[in-house]
């Protein structure tokens, strides 16, 4: 189906007398396919909505990808169904680069519903059957009747999976803001402006600003996360507060373990380079890698603290 019949809807206008046609019975069929599509394409997006993880293992010399079963929406708002997990042969392209792996609507003529013609000795098929193909294509290629799940580097003979977002439907952008979000902000940015204040007299200073700040960040984080599905968009921001936090807290810690005093200047590079509100996607996943490089040195802190901890007791 054109992708564009989406968004112009035409629909039968029977009436008595009306000869029907093989091709009103398909317009009426289109039309009503291509509604539903325009509902999900405006209201849920497209990309995966459950299931679809993708593991590419290599098997001797052949390369295999396991889908697990699972339920996407492609851009012109086809659903895709994989009604249970296949493990599909990859065949290594010859060119050098990066790949997406896609799942195709796919609708194949049923042999087995052979129904004749009339006043002919022919016979047709008189079912349609809409299944789920993989695909493997070039990454910078657009399909609007698929669902990208993965990408894949190709290097020399080799593939190896990109842990790289890819779309996920359920979470549109709304064109309007509900008029409560204004005034909850400027809630929260009267009153961050009157602890701020308050901390600089006696009345606060004794308080750890920094510490309640940065725990505080992290259990609203926790209750942020407590929603499945969140958008990547939200997860990126997220993570930028978390990191001004961060930096607050462990610039003000004495000094206590040397990988300490090294993570300080690592949390302050990533610090200074979190993309501002308006940056796309692209900007703030390249600024993502670096706040996922913190996780290993960051581990080592909490290891070596907890035998520290161990040895006090």
């Amino acid at each position: 189906m054109d992708p564009k019949s989406t968004f112009l809807l035409t629909r039968l206008r029977p009436f008595e007398g009306l000869a029907l046609t093989a091709d009103d019975l398909r317009a009426d069929q289109t039309y009503h396919r291509a509604n539903l599509h325009r509902h999900v394409h405006y209201m849920h997006g497209h990309g995966l909505v459950q299931g679809l993880k993708v593991t590419i293992e290599q098997r001797k010399d052949k390369y295999v990808a396991i889908i697990e079963a699972g339920y996407g929406v492609a851009r012109n708002g086809q659903g895709v169904i994989l009604p249970e997990s296949v493990e599909v042969a990859l065949e290594v392209p010859r060119q050098d680069g990066e790949y997406m792996l896609w799942l195709f609507h796919v609708e194949q003529l049923q042999s087995a519903a052979l129904r004749a013609r009339f006043d002919t000795n022919e016979r047709s098929e008189s079912r349609v059957a809409e299944l789920a193909k993989p695909r493997l294509h070039p990454a910078e290629e657009d399909h609007e009747d698929a669902v990208a799940l993965t990408r894949i580097n190709v290097r020399l003979g080799r593939m190896v999976q990109v842990q790289l977002p890819v779309p996920r439907a359920g979470r549109q952008p709304r064109a309007a803001e509900s008029y409560l979000k204004p005034r909850v902000v400027e809630f929260i940015r009267i009153n961050k402006n009157v602890i701020l204040n308050l901390f600089r007299t006696a009345l606060l200073q004794e308080l750890d600003l920094g510490a309640f700040g940065f725990y505080s960040a992290l259990v609203s984080s926790e209750f942020l996360l407590i929603e499945e599905g969140t958008s990547d968009r939200v997860l990126y921001r997220a993570a930028g507060s978390l990191i001004g936090y961060a930096h607050d807290f462990y610039t003000a810690l004495p000094k206590t373990l040397e990988r300490v005093d090294k993570f300080k200047e690592f949390v302050r590079r990533v610090n200074a380079e979190v993309p501002g509100a308006e940056q796309g996607d692209k900007i703030w996943q390249q600024w993502f890698d670096k706040f996922e490089r913190l996780l290993q040195p960051l581990g080592k802190i909490a290891e070596e603290l907890e035998r520290t901890v161990e040895a006090q007791r």
